[in-house]
């Protein structure tokens, strides 16, 4: 089989090696994502029946029956705001929008905090509110005041904000996890919450945002990191200690790439120091949490550095892809040209996620033999492809790439002879 090779100009056989640059890679994520992935989940993806999107799409194209994440329309939401921003139909984009939002409104609380689950007939499962869920509602409503400049998002999401402090709110700093059950405490929901802050901040000049973003980036540094490992812990008691299991605790390389990014953003965005926290993130994950063979990151490894779950999902590899960017962004010399050739690293390893046999999906678990588990295709994959996706065209547009050499390295993880400013890679 034959498929269009990531430059402009030739075609290659699938089995054969090529030259990928941060500029081919960028250009083909680019098509793939308008080609297969935003036609299928922008029709097939979504529920005209229920309302929202689905929760997946299997591989002959179908929706299964399953019980849905609330959330996952939320994610969604942004995922087209994204599109538009990139250059799909703003149109398509804004019906998306609506439809999504619709469905957002008929599952929030009154005092507008997202519900959580849903059954396979739409029985609302339970009364709780998680505050993960709160973080991609606030990171949704600010990416549809950006392409639809309506007041109601922004309204709404002060709003919800405010319900969060009264809800959810912790005496000590940062939040409680449920409104049913609040511990333990958790540092993902707050890398999010950061997230979405700083989404708000470019687009709104409340104060507000920027002290949330602040309250998070200073729980980070007081409780979140652990500065003798250099890496983010998970787990905290109702007093922010951390949990551990016998004097240890689990670590996922996925998240250190996460927040280091997202502590380079907030740096450049207030000019806040983070000192080499995130450096130090982005090297762990990298030495421990990279399988040497497969060259992709596992789920979770313990603090001492030891496996804890070797499967691989996709969404680490996004992460590791967008760390590595915002790395090379602000470093120079060898620094950025390391920099660049583990983001193409990073971009090899998504690649084999996308399947190319029911285009527009994609695998979500890489197994130990580097295997792919079945299933459907996730929907909340979707945020993680496009946001990754978003950073490395915002990285090639800017002319951030360094010239040099980058040291070669196929899908077998062997390296080989060096080759200018780019990646051999093996397409399969």
């Amino acid at each position: 089989m034959r498929i269009d090779a990531v430059t402009d100009s030739f075609t290659i056989d699938s089995q054969g090696d090529f030259i990928l640059t941060l500029d081919d890679a960028g250009r083909h994520f680019r098509r793939m994502l308008f080609e297969d992935i935003l036609p299928l989940w922008s029709t097939v993806g979504i529920d005209r029946n229920r309302g929202g999107f689905c929760e997946s799409i299997s591989r002959e194209g179908r929706i299964p029956s399953s019980s849905r994440r609330v959330r996952v329309t939320a994610r969604q939401i942004y995922s087209f705001c994204e599109a538009a921003r990139l250059g799909w139909n703003r149109t398509a984009a804004a019906a998306c929008i609506r439809h999504g939002y619709r469905f957002l409104l008929s599952h929030s609380s009154p005092d507008g905090l997202l519900f959580h689950g849903l059954s396979d007939d739409d029985t609302l499962l339970d009364q709780d509110h998680h505050l993960y869920d709160q973080a991609f509602l606030l990171f949704a409503y600010a990416h549809s005041f950006a392409h639809l400049q309506d007041e109601d998002f922004r309204r709404r999401a002060i709003s919800v904000l405010g319900s969060l402090r009264e809800r959810l709110g912790h005496e000590a700093g940062g939040f409680k996890d449920h409104t049913r059950s609040p511990y333990p405490l958790r540092s993902n929901p707050h890398m999010h919450l950061l997230e979405a802050a700083l989404a708000w901040m470019a687009v709104d000049a409340n104060p507000l945002w920027r002290a949330l973003a602040d309250e998070v980036v200073s729980l980070f540094k007081s409780r979140f990191y652990d500065p003798e490992r250099g890496v983010v812990r998970e787990y905290f008691d109702a007093d922010w200690n951390v949990v551990d299991e016998g004097g240890r605790w689990r670590i996922e390389p996925g998240h250190n790439y996460e927040w280091a990014w997202l502590l380079i953003r907030w740096s450049q965005a207030t000019g806040g120091k983070i000192g080499d926290r995130a450096e130090r993130m982005i090297a762990f994950a990298e030495h421990h949490g990279v399988d040497p063979s497969r060259r992709v990151a596992v789920n979770e490894v313990w603090s001492d550095g030891l496996i804890a779950d070797g499967h691989a999902r996709l969404w680490p590899q996004t992460e590791r892809l967008k760390a590595w960017l915002a790395l090379a962004e602000i470093r120079e010399g060898e620094a950025r040209w390391i920099a660049e050739q583990n983001a193409l690293e990073a971009c090899q390893g998504l690649l084999s996620y996308l399947t190319l046999d029911a285009r527009g999906t994609w695998y979500d678990v890489m197994l130990e033999d580097g295997s792919f588990k079945s299933g459907a295709a996730p929907a909340s994959s979707l945020y993680h492809i496009i946001c990754a996706l978003g950073e490395l065209l915002r990285y090639v547009e800017r002319g951030s790439g360094s010239i040099g050499a980058l040291k070669a390295v196929k899908l077998d993880g062997q390296s080989e002879t060096h080759v200018p400013a780019a990646l051999i890679m093996r397409m399969s």
